[in-house]
Parts: C-alpha cells; structure tokens; sequence
C-alpha cells in the first residue's frame, strides 16, 4: 500500500500508537507531520528522516489544529490523511469525578478529534479526497467501571466519526476509527504494572494472551489511509483481538 506523494497529519505522535502511525505512513511513503505538545518527543521522532517533520500542536486549542493543518497545506500544497490520535483517560468513580477532570477528558478525547475533523475537512473537500482516522477504543462502545468520562468521550468520537462520514459520503472524503484494544504503550503498561501480579497476570486475562502492539494499529491506520480502503468509509474498526466480539460474562444463579 503506496502513500508516495501524499500529506499525512498525526497528531499525540510522540509515543505509543502515534509514533508507530507516524512511522508507518512515512515508511509508505508519506510525508508526515508528527505533531505533540511534547516537542522533544517527535523532534526524536523526525531525527534523520526526511519524510517526518516534527510540529508542536496543542490539539485542545481549535486555533492550534487549524494552523496546523494550514501550515501542512502552505509547505506541502495538500493534506491528504489527519490522524487524530490524542486522548487521555482519568480513572475514577463518577460520583468523585471533579469538573475539572470532566472538561480535562472531553478537551483531549473529544474536543481534539472535533478540531481535527473540522479543520481536515475544509480543506479535503474542496479536493474532493482524502482520509480522516480517529483513534477511539473499546470504552465507547459499553460501560466500563472506573472509566466514565473517558468512555463517554469515546463514543462521542465514534458518533462523530459516523455522522462526518454519512454528511460527507459523496465528497469523495472518507471518515473512519479504529478502537484499539489493550495495546502496549507505556501508558498501559505502567498502569498494569500497578495491578496485582503486574504485566503478566494482566496479559493472562487477555484473549489472545498478550497486549496488541502499537505497529498492529499502525497497520491498520495505513489501510485506512491508502486506496485500498476506498469503500470503506464510517466504519469503527476494532483492533483488539476479539475483545469486542466477546459475550459479556453471565453470572450463573447459585
């Protein structure tokens, strides 16, 4: 799958799924803009390539994400692919949810991918193409104790996916999501580490035995983002290894 002479933006490509995306879409020939609030992280990330430019992007400022996609546009004269991958989960229990981590989760998770969405498509459809990939999860599609807000957050990202595709189906501009399921980052696995047993006992509980890896996402974010995807457009494509296909567990009457 070729990207050769295409624009990709990634945003939160500092680490974990990004950088892998960012990676992968550069290495199809893509030229990418890694962007993160943290600059450090995706200048590492461009080291020695010519195909990543790193940028720093604050995705919870609307005026932030539209310069970004403005400046993809001034230097590259296109943007064919946006990423939208940043979010961020607080846990807790509702009732001790403050204000504060409610707009905290919904600016990350939801505000960002809006911003993305809206500033990709102004400037894709007058084109009449391109590709929009949000990175949702799992926690949008049920209930989840402990993850209330960001759950919420999440499946406001996979209606927005959605209804951007269903209003933009004859642009020639497809909107698509990938929920990833439980995907080896540093985040996840300095959370698992905090669990009982750790990594191994958590990786135990899994279906397929193991945590995902950020290039199993990547690759489906090439798909995507390539022509080989060209009917595939409103979809929320899990990657989880049979996580989502799995029956919830019924308690047996004793």
């Amino acid at each position: 799958m070729s990207l050769e002479g295409r624009t990709a933006i990634v945003t939160g490509a500092g680490s974990g799924i990004g950088a892998a995306i960012a990676r992968r879409l550069a290495g199809a020939g893509a030229r990418v803009i890694a962007a993160d609030i943290r600059t450090e992280a995706v200048e590492t990330l461009a080291a020695g390539t010519r195909e990543v430019t790193a940028c720093r992007c604050d995705v919870t400022h609307a005026a932030e994400v539209d310069a970004l996609v403005g400046s993809a546009v001034e230097r590259f004269g296109r943007l064919d692919v946006m990423v939208n991958n940043v979010g961020q989960s607080i846990a807790g229990w509702l009732k001790d949810a403050t204000d504060e981590e409610w707009q905290r989760v919904l600016a990350l998770t939801l505000s960002s991918a809006f911003y993305g969405v809206r500033a990709a498509l102004r400037v894709m459809l007058p084109r009449g193409s391109g590709s929009i990939i949000n990175i949702s999860s799992g926690a949008g599609f049920g209930g989840s104790p402990g993850l209330a807000t960001y759950g919420a957050a999440k499946a406001g990202v996979n209606n927005l996916t959605q209804s951007a595709a269903v209003e933009n189906a004859r642009s020639g501009v497809r909107i698509n999501a990938i929920s990833p399921g439980a995907i080896e980052t540093p985040a996840i696995l300095a959370w698992a580490r905090s669990l009982p047993g750790g990594v191994p006992a958590y990786e135990a509980t899994l279906l397929p035995g193991r945590f995902g890896r950020p290039d199993e996402i990547a690759a489906a974010a090439l798909f995507l983002a390539s022509d080989e995807a060209s009917f595939v457009n409103g979809a929320v494509l899990p990657v989880d290894g049979a996580a989502s296909a799995r029956m919830p567990a019924i308690e047996v009457p004793k």
